[in-house]
């Protein structure tokens, strides 16, 4: 069987639970065949209808649906329903269908294409309100604040001695990057001490409690780390800045929406369970633990 007719049916028959971002699968209106009935294919007893196809179809997410209009491919999807028909007729005559494995297979398979259909029909319902972003953006500040970042260089030494020496050179007008490739014993010396862009909490406290207190192109003082002793210099401030609420509407949303999604499933298994028995046998996992212990 052509690979690409296997990717077309897996495609199909998973993707039903492949798309919660956007709240289900298809159009939101649901499926209406606009078929009559019309055998297209038939393995054995089991036809395959126009209906039958319409359905796989819809099932695609609009924006891949286009590619599968044409009747060359939609030939293509019968083709590879027929084939995998012809292999599960014969599956099912050498009773491979009765296998224990199978059968809980199937049954999983059921139950999860199930679960994930009630899943699209909860989330298709949830909607997120102008008014519910800019509540997130208030109460999320953090979420959407760039905290201050700095450019800058340093030169590594292993005693307070050279450090005060190179710090009496670089007050006198000696080239930063050129006594960092001279005398530094950090690998950046190879590119004049420059330790690019960072934010706190890339060094230890020390260096970040020096070097976020400088205004750019000034030098620190001596700096005492556990790596040595460091003259560091800001060449660039950033400050810090929240990013406008239009620039993270969209993430906000589908933020938002992902935890209303949550709450509702949560609270639909909740109700679920006032009328089904639902419980898990403790005492076979307490055993089976007491087993690998022993």
């Amino acid at each position: 069987m052509k690979k690409i007719g296997l990717f077309i049916l897996c495609f199909m028959v998973c993707i039903s639970g492949c798309s919660k971002d956007k709240g289900g699968i298809g159009d939101k209106k649901g499926f209406a065949p606009k078929g009559d009935g019309k055998v297209i294919a038939q393995v054995g007893d089991d036809a395959i209808l126009d209906t039958d196809l319409e359905a796989l179809l819809f099932k695609i997410p609009p924006e891949f649906r286009a590619r599968y209009e044409t009747p060359e491919a939609q030939r293509e999807i019968v083709d590879s329903l027929v084939k995998v028909k012809t292999l599960a007729w014969e599956a099912k005559r050498q009773g491979i269908d009765k296998k224990p494995e199978i059968q809980v297979s199937i049954k999983y398979f059921t139950d999860q294409l199930l679960a994930n259909e009630l899943q699209m029909k909860v989330s298709s319902d949830i909607k997120v309100s102008d008014g519910e972003i800019s509540k997130y953006y208030k109460e999320h500040k953090d979420e959407f604040t760039i905290k201050q970042r700095i450019k800058a260089r340093h030169i590594l030494v292993n005693t307070e001695a050279e450090a005060k020496d190179i710090l009496k050179k670089l007050k006198a007008g000696a080239d930063f990057a050129a006594l960092a490739k001279e005398k530094s014993k950090c690998p950046s010396a190879q590119r004049g001490g420059d330790l690019g862009w960072m934010q706190k909490g890339r060094m230890e406290p020390a260096f970040d409690e020096a070097a976020f207190s400088l205004k750019s192109g000034k030098l620190s003082g001596v700096v005492k780390t556990s790596k040595g002793y460091h003259i560091i210099k800001v060449e660039d401030v950033r400050p810090e800045k929240i990013r406008e609420l239009d620039k993270v509407k969209a993430s906000i949303e589908k933020k938002v929406a992902q935890e209303k999604r949550e709450k509702a499933l949560t609270g639909l298994i909740d109700e679920v369970k006032k009328n089904v028995k639902v419980e898990i046998n403790e005492s076979y996992f307490k055993s089976l633990a007491k087993e690998k212990k022993e």
